[in-house]
């Protein structure tokens, strides 16, 4: 229900919760793991005589397997809370880091301590941190979940800077340990902002119980939802894992090209935050067909351009990632009930796992055969293009969303 607006600000009222995901985001396995996975591809390929197309089996496996098991993951919230759920995780995506810089040896030890990193540091994704601020805000939603998801950005912009370098003074496997430090230290900051979210959805918990509603994942809304972000993520993260090769690859020196990609970055967390005050303003379906097409033109600057041309193609890019947390968040949280975001949203964030998992994938394997990323930014700016045209469709599906019903749980916009 939206709250009088002589009440104070939602934003001002609840400015700990917001800097608690922000911090959160930023230090979980989507910021610290993803935005690092692509800097170790040439290194830990170059070691063990592997293909990037191999290389990129380490992302592949990681995001699939969090996308399988993310409404799940929503289940386990529902059932401890968020803050509680994410801390843990927090903890132990940090020892995974460890175990990935001193147990890897070959492809398969490789593969195994990657998926550990995923069932241990799941909860550590935008399904615990989003949580807590659609049960939190109504009003400023939007602009509450902008703020926060720019986390990410701020993972984008930092880790480029502080793993390329330690890789080549450190090598990569005191990288890795790096990486679990800084993990272990956001743990404290981050329970400390966060104390008390749980209750938050502490009601929502009780309502709707551990279990959930799994058939909600079988509603038309849903699927043309993730249909949306499944392509998107394709396109979006097959570009952005394969970032500092693909800039590599046309001349640019390693330490420029780490630095260009933080421009993603900034791009990021400007765009994150229009886009949330945005959200709360115009149609959200609509405001996602324009980012993609943004992002798509990018990729086609990336592929025509050349080097005079990367920073303008990096920034149309940039502008979009990190778009399919904030804008899935906000569409499920506004077409759904609250009792079943966590099943509605994981299985969102299932679709753009799958995407960000399947785009390095391809991208690794089309650079492979043609010894170009040329083919994959076409190949990106086309499912992006696609992900467009369906949300224009979205627009009218978001007024059918409050009259649609799941058996046994009623799918309704009541937030």
């Amino acid at each position: 229900m939206t709250r009088p607006h002589h009440e104070p600000s939602e934003l001002l009222q609840n400015w700990r919760i917001v800097i608690g995901c922000f911090l959160g985001l930023a230090s979980g396995v989507s910021s610290l793991y993803f935005y690092s996975a692509g800097l170790f591809l040439k290194p830990v390929a170059a070691e063990f005589g592997w293909s990037r197309g191999t290389a990129s089996l380490g992302p592949l496996v990681s995001i699939l397997l969090l996308g399988c098991a993310a409404p799940f993951i929503g289940q386990v919230i529902d059932r401890y809370g968020a803050r509680r759920a994410a801390l843990c995780s927090l903890i132990g995506l940090s020892f995974s880091f460890f175990l990935l810089g001193y147990l890897t040896q070959g492809l398969a030890s490789f593969l195994t301590l990657v998926t550990v990193l995923t069932i241990v540091g799941g909860a550590t994704s935008p399904v615990s941190f989003t949580r807590i601020l659609v049960a939190k805000f109504s009003r400023q939603r939007g602009l509450a979940l902008g703020i926060a998801i720019t986390g990410t950005g701020a993972g984008a912009i930092l880790t480029p800077l502080m793993v390329t370098p330690a890789i080549a003074s450190f090598g990569w496997r005191a990288t890795y340990f790096a990486l679990a430090a800084a993990a272990l230290a956001f743990v404290p900051v981050i329970a400390f902002f966060l104390r008390g979210a749980d209750s938050a959805v502490g009601e929502e918990r009780k309502a709707s119980g551990s279990k959930g509603n799994l058939r909600a994942l079988a509603d038309p809304n849903f699927l043309r939802i993730a249909t949306i972000f499944l392509l998107c993520s394709i396109g979006i993260f097959g570009t952005i894992v394969h970032v500092v090769p693909m800039l590599t690859d046309i001349g640019i020196a390693p330490v420029r090209a780490a630095r260009l990609a933080s421009v993603l970055g900034v791009a990021v967390i400007v765009g994150r935050i229009v886009t949330g005050l945005l959200l709360d303003l115009f149609e959200a379906a609509l405001l996602s067909a324009t980012l993609f097409l943004f992002s798509a033109a990018g990729m086609l600057v990336l592929a025509v351009g050349g080097a005079d041309l990367v920073l303008v193609g990096l920034l149309l890019t940039g502008f979009s990632v990190g778009a399919e947390f904030d804008l899935a968040a906000y569409l499920v949280g506004r077409r759904f009930p609250l009792k079943l975001y966590s099943t509605t949203f994981g299985g969102v964030y299932a679709a753009v796992a799958i995407g960000g998992g399947v785009g390095p994938f391809l991208a690794g394997q089309l650079f492979d055969h043609s010894g170009s990323y040329v083919y994959w930014l076409y190949l990106a700016a086309g499912v992006l293009l696609v992900a467009a045209l369906i949300s224009f469709t979205e627009r009218s599906g978001a007024r059918l969303a409050t009259r649609a019903v799941v058996p046994a749980g009623g799918l309704r916009d009541d937030n």
